[in-house]
């Protein structure tokens, strides 16, 4: 995003909009804003002078807060005409259902698969056993013969 060139106007509008501490302003504009400063170091004196004068002023303001009957009634009249309580990320439920979902089809699959390779791996001990078996016996019959 390409900024405006800077000038006293420019400069004053956001010594307006951002107060008097050029730390405050957004980066790409702080930027440009500090070399016009060093520039004109009179004219941006007085405009960053006059917008702390602002912030202070503004920084006397009580801050107010809102009471718990006034908090109850708001809740209580949206109640009343049907309004709910939004979540604060509305897909969030269907993502964890597909989340959970997902981990419980990799768990079957991971029991299937297990159950299908022990199956197979006792299959195949028992034929080993079956043929050890079956030629144990003979070597014996021949060591007898002999």
């Amino acid at each position: 995003m390409k900024t405006q060139p800077m000038t006293e106007a420019r400069f004053v509008a956001l010594a307006e909009a951002w107060g008097g501490d050029l730390r405050r302003w957004p980066a790409a504009e702080a930027t440009s804003a500090q070399l016009w400063a060093d520039a004109h170091p009179t004219a941006a004196a007085r405009a960053l002078f006059e917008a702390r004068q602002t912030d202070a002023v503004l920084d006397l303001v009580p801050r107010l807060s809102v009471s718990s009957s006034l908090r109850d009634r708001v809740i209580a009249s949206a109640a009343g005409v049907g309004l709910k309580a939004r979540t604060a990320w509305p897909g969030l439920r269907r993502l964890l259902w597909i989340g959970g979902a997902g981990w419980v089809a990799a768990a079957c699959a991971g029991v299937v698969f297990g159950v299908t390779l022990s199956r197979n791996l006792a299959i195949e001990q028992q034929v080993d056993q079956v043929l050890n078996e079956a030629v144990a016996p003979a070597l014996d019959d021949t060591e007898w013969l002999s």
